[in-house]
């Protein structure tokens, strides 16, 4: 009895998901601890224009991608499954020169709009940080597809150890600064954010390339029929994203660049959960492609249930700190000018409260093949954020800004969870005779 005990907590102990999802927890409170000195040192008018920033870039470099990353990860990891090293190639080839064409033509069109100078008016944020960080757009495109990468080829834990290498650096140099008692602009905060994350994508590509060295010659990829599947997930990640970008310019406009930063504190601390969440679904996606290729959708409900558990005992503390004492939580990590935020983190945390509950579960849509549905979920919950923000954030500022967020997120993990239970079969089918 006693060895069996010590043999089940050796399992768990080298089991590779807890690993990762310790490399997670660590890569989001380097983020933190980045965002939290770069408050104290810098203020919240510099957190909310670099936020602005860096948000804007990330979400072009979503449509740069448009949605190449999880189709070229379901995709290869498939292919490896059965052994075609050759499609695999050819999958990755076609990937990296879609996405390097439209990354070019966005950062070109967005240079020449940062440097005219109207879209800063318009947007009421710095010009420069914003010129800046389009870099970022490539960068961000190209570190997302060479995640994928790494996964497809079966190396979810150095996937995730590198999705968060660059928020390591990034907070190494902060805290640098921070002791050196340098003042930190907008602009030097996102240069110094997009060159971390440039730094990772190179060293992830040299990974992806020479895992792919012994592949077989690239046999052609079915290009139209890759981007129709990526275009649904391109809006799904996009939406995402603009949700954000949009929360932060309503309440730019109601407001101020202070207020913005108050926000963006607050949405660090809900990204902890929300990066869990993504973190359960990039761990198991390759894993649940090739069960569902292998035609075993047993085992994509068994690993759903074990990486829904893993995400509660992980994070559901945090949930109730965030529910109970928000201000206190905000002050003592960013300052007292941003515990204005507090009511608006705990409104937030509420809603992130239902992506613990359905556990992974887009990652199930995605790599089953019914990403429309997450497509019609998210241009839902896009709808709900949109009406109650432009309503609300007038009303209520910043209170309003999250719950405008929060509805939008309880409905689009209520809705996916839903759908993935009555579209994906629960057992296997029976053995032919």
């Amino acid at each position: 009895m006693h060895n069996r005990h010590i043999a089940r907590v050796r399992k768990v102990a080298t089991n590779p998901a807890l690993f990762a999802y310790g490399l997670k927890a660590g890569n989001a409170l380097a983020a933190f601890a980045a965002t939290a000195l770069l408050a104290r040192i810098a203020g919240p008018a510099v957190v909310g224009n670099y936020s602005f920033a860096v948000v804007t870039a990330t979400l072009l470099g979503i449509v740069a991608l448009h949605g190449l990353d999880l189709v070229m990860l379901r995709e290869v990891a498939g292919d490896l499954r059965q052994a075609n090293t050759g499609a695999a190639r050819g999958v990755l080839r076609f990937a990296t020169t879609s996405v390097a064409v439209a990354a070019a033509v966005i950062t070109a069109i967005f240079l020449v709009a940062a440097t005219i100078g109207q879209l800063s008016a318009l947007l009421e944020t710095d010009q420069a940080a914003m010129i800046g960080a389009a870099i970022g757009i490539g960068s961000a495109a190209f570190f997302r597809l060479g995640l994928a990468g790494l996964r497809a080829a079966g190396r979810p834990v150095a996937g995730q150890f590198w999705e968060g290498a660059n928020s390591f650096v990034f907070a190494a140099i902060i805290v640098a600064l921070w002791f050196a008692g340098l003042q930190v602009s907008a602009l030097l905060a996102v240069l110094l954010f997009f060159g971390s994350q440039i730094a990772s994508v190179a060293m992830v590509w040299v990974i992806v390339r020479r895992d792919a060295r012994d592949w077989d010659a690239a046999t052609p990829a079915d290009g139209k029929r890759l981007r129709a599947s990526g275009f649904p997930i391109m809006t799904i990640q996009g939406t995402q994203m603009f949700q954000d970008w949009l929360l932060f310019a309503l309440v730019a406009g109601a407001a101020s660049a202070a207020a913005v930063g108050a926000l963006r504190v607050a949405m660090q601390v809900v990204m902890v959960i929300a990066i869990v969440v993504t973190t359960g679904e990039t761990f198991i996606a390759a894993k649940v492609a090739g069960d569902l290729r292998a035609g075993r959708p047993d085992l994509v409900w068994r690993r759903h249930r074990r990486a829904t558990l893993a995400m509660g005992l992980a994070i559901g503390p945090l949930v109730l700190v965030c529910i109970l004492f928000p201000a206190q939580l905000l002050g003592l990590a960013f300052g007292p000018a941003f515990a204005v935020a507090g009511p608006a983190l705990a409104i937030m945390a509420a809603g992130q409260a239902t992506k613990i509950a359905t556990g992974p579960i887009g990652g199930l849509l995605t790599m089953s093949g019914h990403e429309k549905w997450l497509l019609r979920f998210t241009v839902v919950g896009l709808a709900l954020l949109v009406v109650l923000a432009l309503w609300l954030v007038p009303i209520w500022g910043l209170e309003g800004a999250a719950v405008a967020q929060a509805v939008s997120v309880a409905f689009r993990n209520i809705a996916a969870f839903a759908a993935a239970w009555l579209l994906i079969p629960k057992e296997a089918p029976p053995a032919a005779p």
